[in-house]
């Protein structure tokens, strides 16, 4: 068929009208109005016309009178135009743009403009039919779940239907169909929020956080030995030693004696690595995980829980142990004057009880050399940093959030300067042996002041550089220590774990570690470390919001105005450790406390807002929202 100006053609499986024919190039206009130069190949002839433009498409005609039309056709063929005169009983070119729709659907006719039309067999039309039957049912129930969706009357059947925006809220997937269709951004912040709306998660039972971090809560963990090597041990059960920690510590590491005879604090660490070799599937189980992750909800070990139970001290009559044998001279200075695999006895008790052992008699001169060590960090420009703590637990099951201040005492601050103080010794005794270490290392803060206000300890702290992992041995300005390496907490940290695998080696004269080799198992254990300590505060930080939504009346306490770095204020409450910013133009100055009350707490966006109810400031700016 002659193709000329003004003729209805097929371009790209719609309408268009040729409007200019030069040689073998046409001119088209879309029912867009788009102008597009094709050529004879790209466009297929469906009515002469004349058209202006491309009209509407003539309705589409009932399925029962095409249905009956095809039955009539039966094994005979028509024209193209003799098949929209039958059905439209008219061949205009709105007619012929609704036929050329009725053959692409391919179900009660098939052809083409060119080829002619025919009948399709009753069994392909009641195929097609089902299909499109079936279609249009799953259409008209999503139109039925977003509709419930908006109005917040889903029910337990669409709860499969929702899994889409649960992966979006894991973080598993960046998409989800559901949430286009509802005018929202695929944000895993916002498919939580929609989940929590509807009631298909709640706060408690559906923390994303993990999952988002792709940390799964679940290990499958290697083998542990159930017994220990035969070797000799340095036999320190004479002396009593004290693995003092917090009331609710289930996995203790850690413990210290002390020999007055001979003036040496000693500090017993859990030998796990007698255990553990070098290259070995635990070691490598170890490296992968990092550290010990402790959620408020759960904690996942490091190791296997067992380790905990054969090389935790105290919990066995007598524990094994890798004891280091420290003197600590008039300066503060320390010395490692024996290391060695050991049996000790070990008492457990809480920093509470701890406090009769510190002002006992026969424990002053331990205390006072740790003071002396301490004196000695303090002389380095160690930074002292006394900002609030708190543990956080959760009782999935009894719906309960528990959040306990850290108390700050002299107890836990002694057994924190003589776990230093151990890492001290083992370092410099490493340096001074030649051999390599995870070593810790930390370059000055920016700032060179040493404040002891709230605000000042805050921005202190904010100018801190990260710590790093080296195997050579350097500054750790933060601790005033050089150098110093973690050697305190081997069954939590695969770095502690690794520096008792050396030290093990250099006493045991066998062939020590080398650099690269302990580097490359850093680069990964490291990553890991920093990923479960990322997770650990976003917990903490939810958790909160969670209990700060769910009280039965609206919680109160005190806010202290710590910072204003740029045009938000930063605000603690420091019976909950809880940091948090706003735009809050603060009229009153920095550090001031004042009392306020929780009036939102969204845990899906990570959002609280606080009213004031009372302060001392002159300018009182009770009742207005931070």
């Amino acid at each position: 068929m002659l193709i000329k100006n003004n003729t209805l053609v097929i371009y790209k499986g719609k309408g268009a009208v040729v409007t200019e024919v030069n040689s073998d190039k046409y001119l088209i206009r879309t029912a867009a109005g788009d102008s597009k130069s094709v050529r004879l190949k790209d466009i297929t002839f469906l009515h002469a016309g004349p058209c202006q433009s491309v009209p509407q498409p003539a309705p589409m005609i009932e399925f029962a009178i095409q249905e009956e039309n095809a039955e009539l056709l039966g094994d005979d063929s028509i024209s193209f135009s003799d098949f929209t005169e039958l059905l439209w009983n008219s061949n205009t070119p709105a007619a012929a743009l609704a036929a050329f729709a009725l053959l692409e659907e391919n179900c009660c006719f098939s052809g083409s403009v060119a080829d002619g039309v025919t009948a399709n067999s009753a069994e392909h039309i009641r195929s097609i039919r089902n299909k499109e039957l079936q279609k249009a049912a799953q259409a008209e129930a999503r139109t039925a779940l977003l509709e419930r969706i908006r109005s917040g009357a889903v029910t337990t059947a669409d709860h499969p239907a929702l899994r889409e925006i649960e992966n979006v809220a894991r973080g598993e997937t960046a998409s989800s169909k559901l949430m286009h269709e509802l005018g929202m951004d695929a944000l895993p912040e916002k498919a939580q929020n929609l989940l929590l709306k509807l009631g298909v998660w709640n706060e408690f039972d559906h923390n994303p956080w993990p999952c988002r971090y792709e940390i799964q809560l679940t290990r499958q963990y290697p083998d542990f030995p159930a017994g220990l090597p035969e070797e000799e041990r340095l036999d320190l059960t004479h002396l009593t030693a004290y693995a003092i920690d917090d009331e609710e510590s289930n996995d203790p590491d850690d413990a210290i004696s002390y020999d007055a005879e001979n003036d040496i604090l000693w500090v017993h660490i859990a030998d796990v690595a007698s255990v553990i070799e070098w290259d070995s599937e635990l070691e490598h189980f170890a490296c992968e995980g990092g550290s010990t992750l402790y959620l408020p909800e759960k904690i996942l070990h490091m190791l296997p829980e067992n380790a905990v139970n054969i090389f935790g001290l105290g919990l066995q009559e007598i524990s094994p142990a890798l004891s280091f044998g420290i003197k600590i001279d008039s300066e503060g200075n320390v010395k490692l004057e024996k290391i060695a695999p050991s049996r000790i006895k070990a008492q457990r008790m809480n920093y509470q009880q701890g406090d009769e052992l510190m002002n006992s008699d026969e424990f002053k001169p331990c205390v006072e050399a740790l003071q002396r060590f301490r004196n000695m960090r303090c002389n380095n420009n160690a930074v002292m940093i006394r900002l609030p703590e708190v543990k956080v637990k959760v009782d999935i099951a009894g719906r309960k959030i528990k959040i306990t201040p850290l108390e700050q005492n002299p107890v836990r601050e002694l057994v924190a300067n003589a776990m230093l103080a151990a890492g001290h010794a083992a370092a410099e005794f490493a340096e001074a042996n030649g051999f390599p270490l995870p070593f810790a290392v930390q370059e000055d803060p920016e700032m060179t002041e040493r404040p002891d206000s709230m605000p000042g300890m805050y921005a202190l702290r904010k100018s801190c550089r990260q710590s790093t992992i080296s195997t050579l041995p350097g500054k750790h300005a933060g601790l005033g220590l050089m150098p110093y390496a973690r050697v305190t907490s081997p069954l939590r940290r695969y770095e502690d774990l690794l520096a008792h695998i050396q030290l093990r080696k250099f006493i045991a004269n066998q062939p020590l570690l080398t650099i690269s080799a302990m580097d490359s198992r850093l680069a990964r254990s490291e990553a890991a470390a920093q990923l479960n300590s990322k997770l650990e505060r976003q917990c903490r930080e939810y958790w909160t919001l969670v209990m700060l939504k769910n009280q039965p009346e609206p919680w109160q306490g005190e806010a202290i105005y710590i910072a204003k770095p740029d045009e938000r204020s930063v605000w603690l409450l420091p019976e909950l450790a809880f940091e948090f910013k706003n735009r809050y133009n603060a009229r009153i100055p920095l550090g001031e406390s004042v009392q306020v009350e929780c009036i939102a707490s969204d845990p899906a966006l990570l959002t609280t807002q606080f009213k004031i109810i009372k302060t001392n400031a002159a300018a009182d700016p009770a009742g207005e929202i931070i």
